[in-house]
């Protein structure tokens, strides 16, 4: 794995490049790119989602995904609480 793909996202239909790894995550993060926590945390969450998405369930590639994200969402849940209402995602 690595880079960032072009194609579009199966699930929603839309032209945001597709997220191979955290590497470009990481990247964004150190040169301040994201304006809220809410757009770091979305694109955390695009990595673990495409990983399911491409990888059959049966695969290991998607139960470490599927971890992963469940994981991030707990550490994520009290970052989240401390947002303006408005900022939050329900």
């Amino acid at each position: 794995m690595g880079g960032v793909g072009t194609r579009k996202n199966k699930s929603t239909f839309t032209d945001k490049p597709i997220l191979l790894d955290l590497g470009l995550v990481k990247l964004n993060l150190s040169k301040n790119m994201y304006s809220s926590p809410l757009d770091f945390a979305s694109d955390v969450r695009l990595v673990f989602e495409n990983a399911m998405l491409y990888n059959p369930k049966t695969d290991e590639v998607h139960g470490m995904a599927h971890q992963l994200l469940s994981y991030f969402e707990m550490l994520f849940r009290p970052i989240q609480a401390k947002l303006p209402t408005n900022q939050r995602v329900n």
